[in-house]
């Protein structure tokens, strides 16, 4: 690992010419990198690396006189904090396999652009583990036919007994269908795999303040105590400004330890990893109180790996939403644009004939002006309906903040709601929970509009450990809640199916002349089930 503020040298082996000159432009255009030295035979680069100081080293899998995995086992063995990233033009997941076993901590394939390579040099550096994503099932391949041979379970040791339980529980994540379940599977396997009481497995927003976090070996009823979601401060908010692994034996004897909040449980060690994502920090695993300390090198190469795993998983996710998002939008304008082109003009038209007939009728027939009257009217609150309903199709499209800010609008609550959500967090919610959290937001809103008589109406929406909260709250005239409602309105049970479809749990609060509190408690992931 390099040391901080230090530029990362690099050393490049390869046979092909221009190769180790396109290699050695990128690496002397960088200001944080260096370049000392390359080879193009393993005879020529053990004579050099023996006179060489090297950070990183690229080696070609092929050398015309042997092997680059035999040639990294070599300097695995005489260096091993030198990291070695392994170059190769084909897919063969035995290559793969050998070069993690003698020592290599990365794999590109010779095609990958300069930034691939830069960034790649740059996670090495840091300590961090990469392989190109079309690597990553060969190895997995490999790793199979490892833990199906019965002569591999014999008197293997510790390491590849912890290989085999990652490939077991990558096998059983890639079952998996939603992106909280693979996360929590995660985050269980790296505990697991490190043999820590604890494990925790945050995603980050932008800003870099965590939007998710997710834990293993505490119970629900202790996640809940946990409160509010960490801030990144203390080692969290180390590994991620360092962009660094960090064990540490003793977690309050650490210059950036912040202890534990009210209902935290007390943690010794602890070993962190960033999560790392085209060069951007997405997020951080770390476990804490190896049961059998203190956490290992070994233990912080294989979180390394699952960290890796990880990061890709929440590109994914963040690709998935955005394509989900997407698809959602312009199918609501489609709907949109159907119901105003087509079915408000064919209204407009029904409207337009009754006028007519209107116009038309002979003196001595009022009753009958009278119900044509009556139907027009009908017609008009239909279209006013539909003209809402298209409005609620373009507030789903607003951020939860602005969808508020135009419910109350239209219902003409502005002047008197208060509205607060400090906690962003909201952002981050599944698209189908946001959209029955609106829709809950919508009933409520239009019940105090239609029947409160109320001056003030406050929303607040906060985040409470695994779950969000939202609070409807208005001084009103209230009402009795154990009385049924009259027949035709549905209001409540319409609430109470909607947070049901969330996991949720909705509490209403009311007494005549006291106004009313409707509480909304669900889990902020859809996976979690609710006790």
């Amino acid at each position: 690992m390099v040391r901080e503020g230090a530029p990362i040298r690099v050393f490049t082996i390869d046979d092909y010419d221009p190769i180790r000159q396109h290699v050695a432009k990128l690496v002397s255009e960088q200001p944080d990198m260096v370049w000392v030295g390359e080879a193009a035979s393993v005879a020529d680069a053990q004579v050099k690396l023996l006179a060489t100081d090297a950070d990183v080293i690229l080696v070609d899998a092929r050398l015309p006189d042997g092997s680059g995995i035999g040639l990294t086992e070599w300097i695995h063995q005489r260096w091993p904090e030198r990291a070695i990233l392994i170059l190769t033009g084909s897919i063969d997941e035995e290559v793969v396999y050998q070069g993690v076993i003698k020592g290599a901590n990365g794999f590109l394939f010779k095609q990958a652009r300069g930034r691939e390579i830069l960034a790649a040099i740059r996670q090495l550096a840091t300590g961090h583990v990469v392989f190109d994503p079309q690597l990553a099932p060969r190895l997995l391949t490999r790793l199979r036919t490892l833990a199906a041979s019965e002569e591999a379970y014999r008197g293997r040791d510790s390491y590849r007994q912890r290989i085999s339980q990652i490939y077991h529980g990558l096998a059983d994540l890639a079952t998996l269908s939603a992106i909280d379940d693979m996360f929590q599977k995660l985050v269980e396997l790296a505990r697991g795999v490190t043999d820590a009481r604890y494990a925790a497995f945050a995603v980050l927003n932008p800003d870099e303040s965590i939007a998710q976090f997710i834990t293993a070996g505490l119970d629900r009823e202790a996640a809940r105590h946990l409160g509010s979601l960490p801030r990144g401060r203390g080692l969290l908010g180390e590994v991620i400004r360092t962009r660094r692994p960090l064990r540490v034996d003793d977690i309050r004897s650490h210059h950036a330890s912040a202890g534990w909040p009210a209902g935290h449980p007390s943690m010794t060690s602890f070993l962190g990893v960033p999560l790392i994502f085209q060069n951007q920090v997405v997020g951080h695993l770390y476990v804490t109180d190896k049961y059998d300390p203190p956490f290992t090198e070994e233990d912080e190469e294989l979180l390394g790996f699952l960290a890796s795993l990880a990061a890709v998983l929440i590109h994914n996710a963040r690709l998935s939403r955005d394509v989900e998002h997407l698809a959602i939008v312009e199918e609501r304008q489609r709907i949109g644009m159907n119901l105003h082109d087509g079915t408000l003009q064919a209204i407009y038209a029904v409207l337009l004939g009754l006028d007519t007939v209107l116009e038309e009728l002979p003196e001595g027939m009022e009753p009958i002006a009278d119900t044509i009257n009556q139907l027009a009217e009908r017609l008009k609150e239909t279209t006013e309906d539909i003209r809402r309903y298209i409005l609620d199709l373009k507030s789903d499209q607003l951020p939860f903040p602005q969808a508020v800010d135009r419910l109350l609008r239209q219902l003409h609550l502005d002047t008197i709601a208060h509205v607060h959500t400090a906690d962003t967090s909201y952002s981050e919610l599944p698209g189908e929970t946001l959209e029955h959290l609106l829709r809950i937001l919508q009933e409520s809103l239009s019940n105090i509009a239609r029947h409160a008589q109320a001056t003030r109406v406050d929303i607040t929406w906060r985040r409470i450990g695994q779950d969000f909260q939202l609070v409807i709250e208005d001084d009103g005239i209230g009402f009795d809640p154990d009385i049924p409602s009259p027949p035709g309105h549905h209001g409540r049970q319409h609430l109470l199916e909607r947070a049901e479809r969330i996991r949720g749990q909705l509490l209403i609060h009311s007494r005549p002349h006291e106004g009313t509190c409707i509480e909304l408690i669900a889990p902020f992931s859809r996976s979690l089930s609710r006790s």
